[in-house]
């Protein structure tokens, strides 16, 4: 089914031309619960996995929530979760390394404290299709309802139910977008500013970054002030991969990017439900996880924001 977004109110660049310059394209990827296989892009659905590869594991140290936050190392390996998997021919936004044509994004189901944040620990496997001969037929997947477990469970069921994404299909949405204002040159965002309180209208939430589920386009600052984000190995200025998002939108943004598809249904029921927060997700405060990557090499891990 397709979803789309209203379109902006105002045109931005040419009411302020100097904005034509930061003008980029975000893949919309409206998840929404489905059955996935492992042929489909897809949030939370099975992974197309080698036979021959063992799955991934997680040994790093644990930080329990509901226990003070006191940490807990696995006796051993926690068993990774696949949280997306995005082919080349339905997202070729993606700047895929050279020789490949699939990611797959998998993490670890509990927090760790990793650069001041408790977040889930995450791998990124870069693929080429054509070397997939051999697959399994039945790739390991938690159901997304499965509870929380306790601290003293066995290494391998430790897993949050928060981390753990509701199978979804993807819609996919070409949008522009344009910076988060507190990024912008200072004289721009006082002219913004000034615009904003003279039209009123809310630059931030209906004319800049779509908030849910994407690929590419900005990243949002709104829950801290922006902060370089350079690579871990080679210090290059990293660059925005994808969104993982608690929710599709909010009480203001909805009146842009909520899917003109969806503006029919009722908050409380199981419809908006599926739409409003369809991976089932919660990420740092009920907001969303900022993916960034270096443009030199995939080997070079990754970076990230909670906002």
């Amino acid at each position: 089914m397709t979803r789309t977004s209203s379109s902006p109110p105002y045109n931005i660049a040419e009411l302020f031309p100097t904005m034509k310059a930061y003008a980029r394209t975000a893949v919309r990827l409206h998840p929404r619960p489905g059955e996935p296989n492992i042929h489909d892009s897809h949030i939370g659905g099975p992974l197309i996995w080698p036979a021959d590869e063992p799955w991934p594991t997680c040994d790093r140290t644990i930080a329990l929530p509901d226990d003070d936050w006191k940490h807990r190392i696995p006796e051993s390996p926690v068993p990774m979760v696949g949280v997306a998997q995005l082919y080349a021919r339905n997202i070729p936004e993606i700047t895929f390394p050279n020789g490949t044509d699939l990611l797959q994004v998998l993490w670890c189901p509990n927090e760790h404290l990793l650069e001041d944040n408790h977040v889930p620990f995450l791998q990124l496997i870069w693929r080429r299709i054509s070397d997939l001969t051999g697959y399994l037929d039945d790739p390991p997947m938690r159901h997304h309802e499965t509870p929380d477990s306790p601290p003293d469970a066995p290494a391998s069921e430790l897993s949050l139910e928060y981390y753990l994404p509701r199978p979804c299909l993807l819609n996919l949405e070409r949008v522009t977008e344009y910076p988060h204002s507190a990024t912008l040159p200072q004289q721009l965002q006082a002219a913004l500013k000034r615009w904003d309180n003279e039209a009123g209208v809310m630059y931030q939430s209906l004319l800049s970054v779509a908030p849910g589920c994407k690929i590419g386009g900005w990243e949002s600052w709104h829950l801290t002030d922006k902060y370089e984000l350079p690579c871990h190995v080679c210090g290059a200025e990293t660059k925005f991969l994808m969104a993982f998002a608690s929710k599709e939108w909010d009480s203001e943004s909805r009146l842009r990017w909520q899917p003109l598809e969806e503006r029919h249904l009722e908050p409380g029921t199981v419809s908006y439900e599926e739409a409003h927060e369809p991976t089932t997700l919660e990420l740092g405060r009920y907001g969303a996880l900022y993916l960034f990557v270096c443009p030199h090499s995939p080997d070079h891990g990754y970076r990230f924001t909670i906002q």
